[in-house]
């Protein structure tokens, strides 16, 4: 097999054998959890199957016949009290023959230890299939207490409806796992996901409260764990709905590399694609998704409508319509007017609009009555799209002429020669200007971060350098000019390149990239005392490159909010992680301090 080969596993939902049926909640979890963590190697493709409708025996009803899958993992799980027993065979789909077959034993607050033994394993059985070692790239989930991820599994099952009251009950399992374990990321992220449903589609008169909650839960998750697919995904949504689009892209992105095979996730970054123009890209990630979703995929078709929309494409969008499925979008039948509306069919796109004024007088207006404008309106409101869309043209002639169809937005550039590009701090407040534009802002911790990359264009600052340290836990310097030199371009050169193929979404060149940069961090981290262990999210490192991820990430996503240009600027020439970097695509002249600026 090829390097950029990959290996199709499907994971069969396990068997529950337990009596006490209170406790399947951890069986279901069990292959849930299984199938995240493999997803997360990139030579594998995973192919998720609906745990309420699939038996879990696949002899039984020739799934496989149906299915494209080199190997496929089945078992059982019997709890009785406190002892677990899990069995598991993988076999090969093409023989049929079992490849591996193993019984795991512990208790029910080891889970988390069965389930990583249970990954190597597999992980171990396969690597010999690919050039790549798959245990080298197995990354340490942090320990969790039983209680916190018992609540965190229960609060996600809430979070899953999709409801006001649903959501209420979750955040009370996500407030106990805080207080079980105050630094679980994954609960800090599920308390986000809450806050940002009422933000984005539950209760709009709470919006202010609702966006402060989704940002301020999902900056504390971030910066305990930014390493986590979810969370990063979560981030893009929240600065999508700020607007800040630059910003938004780099944790969809960051969330894709992370894990390229989790069908939930990429079919919202898909949907998140389409508001910021990236229709092309949009399709790809929803046709894969499609792949590892053989079964069950009526509920993401609407993703397909909505797509195919975008790109123009009305009769296919209009084929992926299912009158009997309820939408999970609230101005889903909107879109379905409009479609009927292009393609020339009056009484479907009447039928259409009439549903979706019925969910708007459900959900938005709470029963009272409504104006068609205020209807129209919302629709606008409620979707940040970065340009103009479809649906303005079709909006004015349901609303009679009234609405007004939004401008692509404009470049302006100054008649006067352009203003010398500056980011420095005057008194309480910081100027900036790039490209012609003076905008005045608040002050934010990132911006001492950018400030001193701006003074040292293409120069390598280490993580804990920016963050105020310069020594590591042993208290060895962290890096000298002859090592900084040394691995400089190298490292630039590759978050260069990287950077093009999560554009592109070229997995392929991603893997080979990230492999050879993961390899030459490793070294380097070796050099700055960490003695080649793998990154723990206590550690003083660690924690320095999250918090400053973040910091950096936050400030150039305000600077996007008033300064759009600059924002954009920042977000494609600054690289974070362990190692920073400011990395222009061309030389500009930079001036930081207040003193050299001549008004």
């Amino acid at each position: 097999m090829q390097a950029n080969d990959h290996i199709t596993l499907t994971i069969f939902p396990f068997e529950d054998l337990s009596l006490q049926k209170e406790l399947g909640i951890f069986c279901r979890s069990f292959s849930t959890d299984l199938t995240t963590e493999l997803s997360r190697f990139r030579q594998f493709r995973i192919i998720k199957l609906p745990a309420a409708q699939i038996n879990a025996d696949p002899f039984s009803n020739n799934l496989l016949d149906s299915l494209t899958t080199d190997y496929f993992i089945q078992g059982t799980f019997r709890c009785e009290k406190e002892l677990v027993r899990i069995n598991v065979q993988l076999y090969n789909s093409n023989t049929r023959h079992m490849v591996w077959g193993n019984r795991f034993e512990g208790t029910l607050s080891g889970l988390h230890a069965m389930q990583d033994d249970l990954l190597a394993a597999v992980a171990g059985v396969l690597q010999h299939q690919i050039n790549n070692d798959l245990l080298t790239r197995m990354r340490k989930r942090p320990s969790v207490a039983f209680g916190a991820y018992e609540h965190w599994l229960y609060g996600m099952e809430e979070v899953k409806k999709g409801s006001v009251e649903s959501d209420l009950k979750a955040r009370e399992h996500f407030q106990k796992a805080l207080e079980i374990q105050p630094d679980y990321a994954l609960a800090y992220t599920g308390m986000s996901m809450t806050y940002f449903n009422e933000w984005s589609c539950q209760l709009w008169e709470r919006w202010d409260v609702s966006r402060t909650g989704a940002y301020e839960w999902a900056q504390k998750a971030i910066e305990l764990d930014d390493q986590n697919h979810v969370t990063a995904m979560v981030m893009g949504k929240i600065f999508l709905y700020e607007e800040s689009y630059d910003t938004a892209e780099f944790y969809f992105r960051k969330s894709l590399v992370l894990n390229p095979n989790d069908p939930d996730t990429h079919m919202q970054i898909a949907l998140c694609f389409l508001l910021l123009g990236k229709e092309q890209e949009a399709l790809e990630i929803y046709e894969k998704t499609l792949q590892l979703l053989p079964f069950n995929t009526d509920n993401y078709f609407i993703i397909g409508v909505l797509i195919y929309f975008r790109l123009g494409d009305y009769a296919k969008a209009a084929s992926l319509i299912k009158p009997e499925q309820k939408a999970k979008i609230a101005n889903a039948d909107a879109y379905y007017a409009a479609i009927y509306y292009y393609l020339q069919q009056p009484e479907r796109m009447q039928y259409y609009w009439n549903l979706y004024l019925e969910t708007y007088r459900k959900l938005i207006s709470r029963g009272k009555d409504f104006t068609a404008e205020e209807a129209i309106d919302w629709i606008t409101k409620i979707n940040p799209y970065r340009y103009k869309t479809n649906l303005d043209e079709f909006l004015q002639f349901i609303s009679n002429g009234h609405f007004r169809i939004r401008q692509e937005p404009e470049i302006v550039r100054p008649v006067q020669p352009a203003m010398e590009n500056y980011f420095l701090k005057e008194a309480a407040a910081w100027k900036l200007s790039y490209d012609g534009t003076l905008v005045q802002m608040p002050e934010l911790k990132g911006f001492y971060d950018i400030q001193k990359m701006l003074r040292e264009p293409r120069q390598l600052f280490h993580c804990a350098e920016l963050m105020g340290s310069s020594v590591n836990d042993q208290g060895e310097k962290l890096i000298d000019e002859k090592a900084r030199k040394e691995y400089q371009r190298k490292i630039l050169d590759l978050q260069i390149d990287l950077q093009e193929a999560e554009q592109r979404s070229d997995f392929a060149r991603i893997e080979k990239l990230q492999a050879e940069y993961d390899k030459l961090v490793d070294h380097l981290s070796r050099s700055l005392g960490l003695k080649g262990k793998a990154r723990e999210s206590g550690s003083t490192v660690e924690k320095a490159r999250s918090a400053l991820t973040w910091r950096i990430r936050n400030a150039i996503a305000r600077i996007e909010q008033h300064h759009p240009l600059l924002g954009a600027h920042l977000s494609n020439a600054i690289k974070t992680g362990i190692l920073c970097a400011y990395q222009p695509d061309r030389d500009i002249s930079w001036t930081t301090e207040a003193a050299a600026l001549t008004l």
